[in-house]
């Protein structure tokens, strides 16, 4: 029989013996039979007999109701609770106290609010950060960039459950409303979501978004009227989105022209490390032959040929007759200017962003489309690595790194001193399941009565001497018949005492008890695996997941940890300093 079975069969067996004086061996049958295993105790200590039947299904409703919310309790534990008035008094509390507010922030349209539901509709990063703040979602990220992209084609809307605790996810949801009327859900955790109609109840549900729905075509009837068009709505994403990306680049140019005025990056003592960054992006494209450098004296040919291509161009102007060899060299010198600035310098390379804790670069008008990178150093490089394999860690579970590879970071001794709480709470409860009858020690009663034996033994014996000092011819065969039968009478004594012994009724030895456990507790060290299947015991929480982190990298490297587009990451060294440089897009 599994001991986490036999655990349970022995504290069932416990609690009827226990409370057999208090409950009916029905009313104890549906207390084990609904009631959780934990609680077991409490309700026989607190729970009243009587209106048993009546009262039975509102306590196991109540239970569970703790169960659910009992860490946001002031008193978190079920034995702290004195009665059955005091455990419903504290849920009576929590229901009633005081719901969350949400301060109205300029950016936010308010759509929907009855007291308990808040519903707006974020038309700004800001205001969406502001309202989505304590929620996973990528729209409240620090970057703009997933908001704006979600209202091309849509519009958010923040669905708020004043009465929810923060750690429900569905106390807040994201409604992702297309102008096509698509619908997508997700809870606070970022997760996709289909239930909010039985989470909210169906009529609140239809209410809100009925609001919604008027809301939408109120304020953003043209968009509903394009986007119901498949050809047209193609058309305004499309538009849409050739704006937004020129804008981008026009405001990476300007930044990325300031930089080139103010000589920014120029490489010294005084280059901030953002430039060395930069420079050594720049090395690595000109390695690979993504690009050519333009150098100081491509910047001076340049500046030559323009003044030269004007110089022509003037000259041609005015002339009165067509001089197609001025052309000709105007046309060359155009040819060679385009070829010149084709090449790129460090100020074509443009910071956009962060990747995990490296620096993100896109190369401008380089001919290298929507190509990303990023470049750290080793310190960014690690702190990075170890927040992509947390992410990892909990997408996947350590499963998904290999259940062999994770296993070898299964903490054996942490096992064995779990096992030891675990298994040694019942050898103690319950030693007889343990140890053989034949260990236990002497109960008092048998101790008394041995003693009382050995006393008439002794008493006995002081007979048979007194008998032997006085014994003589005249009297031998009565006395030897005598001594005899106080012979008999010790051997007596001596097998009801041997019979005590032989059948110890009394406490098992602690020495003993604990000799057992540290034998159970040798037996899950030796095969930790086996006890943790055998019980059910989750293996992942015995993991140093530090350490294990830390074994991912060393066993895959910074790239392949990191870059999920061709697992490299090259090193660079700018000015006595090393930078990881990686294509991530």
């Amino acid at each position: 029989m599994k001991f986490s079975k036999l655990i349970i069969e022995n504290k069932a067996d416990e609690f009827k013996s226990k409370f057999s004086n208090k409950f009916t061996p029905e009313q104890q049958s549906k207390i084990l039979d609904n009631v959780p295993q934990k609680y077991w105790d409490w309700v026989g200590k607190n729970f009243d007999t009587i209106n048993f039947s009546s009262n039975f299904q509102d306590l196991v409703s109540k239970l569970r109701e703790f169960e659910k919310i009992s860490s946001n309790l002031p008193k978190t534990d079920i034995n702290s609770y004195k009665s059955v008035e005091e455990i419903y008094n504290a849920l009576k509390q929590y229901n009633n106290r005081p719901r969350r507010d949400y301060k109205e922030m300029e950016g936010g349209k308010v759509v929907f609010d009855d007291g308990r539901f808040f519903v707006v509709n974020p038309q700004t990063h800001q205001s969406s950060c502001h309202y989505g703040r304590g929620t996973k979602w990528c729209t409240v990220a620090d970057s703009d960039y997933q908001f704006n992209q979600y209202n091309t084609d849509g519009k958010l809307f923040y669905i708020m459950d004043r009465n929810a605790d923060s750690s429900d996810p569905f106390y807040k949801i994201a409604l992702l409303n297309k102008f096509d009327g698509g619908k997508t859900f997700f809870t606070a955790t970022d997760e996709q979501t289909n239930i909010l109609p039985a989470q909210i109840g169906v009529s609140k549900y239809d209410e809100i978004i009925k609001q919604i729905s008027e809301y939408m075509n109120s304020e953003y009837s043209e968009q509903i009227k394009i986007f119901s068009d498949k050809e047209a709505a193609k058309k305004e994403r499309e538009r849409q989105e050739a704006l937004r990306l020129a804008r981008i680049l026009r405001e990476r140019r300007e930044d990325a022209d300031d930089r080139r005025v103010e000589n920014e990056w120029a490489l010294g003592p005084d280059c901030p490390e953002e430039g060395l960054k930069a420079h050594a992006l720049l090395e690595w494209l000109v390695d690979t032959r993504d690009i050519e450098n333009r150098t100081a004296q491509d910047d001076a040919d340049i500046v030559r040929i323009k003044g030269e291509i004007e110089r022509l161009q003037k000259q041609y102007d005015e002339s009165e007759d067509v001089e197609t060899d001025l052309l000709d060299e105007i046309s060359d010198l155009e040819d060679e200017l385009s070829e010149l600035e084709q090449k790129i310098d460090v100020y074509n390379i443009v910071p956009t962003g962060e990747f995990y804790d490296c620096t993100e670069f896109e190369v401008i008008d380089a001919g290298l489309g929507d190509r990303r990178y990023a470049v750290g150093n080793e310190k960014e490089m690690q702190s990075s690595c170890e927040e992509r394999v947390d992410n990892l860690i909990d997408d996947i579970g350590y499963d998904g790194f290999g259940k062999g590879f994770a296993r070898g970071y299964v903490d054996d001794e942490q096992v064995a001193d779990y096992a030891r709480d675990y298994l040694g709470d019942d050898v103690y409860q319950n030693p007889e399941v343990y140890l053989d009858e034949s260990e236990r020690q002497l109960s008092e009663k048998q101790e008394e009565n041995i003693a009382i034996y050995k006393m008439r033994i002794e008493k006995t014996q002081k007979e048979i001497e007194r008998f032997e000092e006085i014994l003589d011819d005249e009297n031998e065969e009565e006395i030897n018949e005598k001594i005899e039968e106080l012979s008999d009478l010790i051997t007596e004594y001596e097998d009801e005492i041997q019979s005590i012994e032989d059948d110890p009724d009394g406490e098992f030895p602690d020495d003993l008890i604990e000799e057992k456990v540290d034998e159970l507790v040798d037996d899950v060290r030796s095969d930790p695996e086996a006890f943790l299947n055998e019980h059910g015991i989750d293996w992942e929480q015995f993991i140093d997941k530090d350490e294990f982190i830390q074994g991912v990298i060393d066993a895959d490297g910074f790239g392949h940890t990191l870059n999920s587009y061709d697992g490299n990451a090259d090193e660079v060294k700018i000015q006595d300093k090393w930078f990881y440089v990686m294509r991530i897009d």
